[in-house]
């Protein structure tokens, strides 16, 4: 799994409930770092999960499933705007 935060791997397959990145010393089983989280719509895609008011603060979810996105969360919607901007404007290095 990738830590959202910073980017840093965590060799576990497991996420336990109380587990830190060794890194940034943030928590790892949060919504950010699920991959069933839509950062989007900043929510779970699950149905079936109870809503979590902080999504970046450790939570108790049975349904976490660790991310293998190598892409950090804080960037993804910088990116996003910029395809957006260039496949409107079909700038794409022209």
């Amino acid at each position: 799994m990738i830590c959202k935060h910073c980017g840093c791997g965590y060799p576990g397959r497991t996420v336990g409930f109380q587990a830190l990145c060794e890194n940034c010393g943030e928590y790892l089983h949060t919504c950010f770092n699920c991959t069933l989280y839509n950062p989007d719509a900043e929510r779970c895609r699950s149905f079936t999960t109870e809503a979590i008011s902080d999504r970046r603060s450790r939570n108790y979810c049975e349904e976490f499933v660790p991310n293998t996105d190598t892409t950090l969360e804080k960037n993804s919607g910088e990116r996003k705007i910029t395809d957006d901007f260039d496949t409107l404007f079909k700038t794409n290095g022209e």
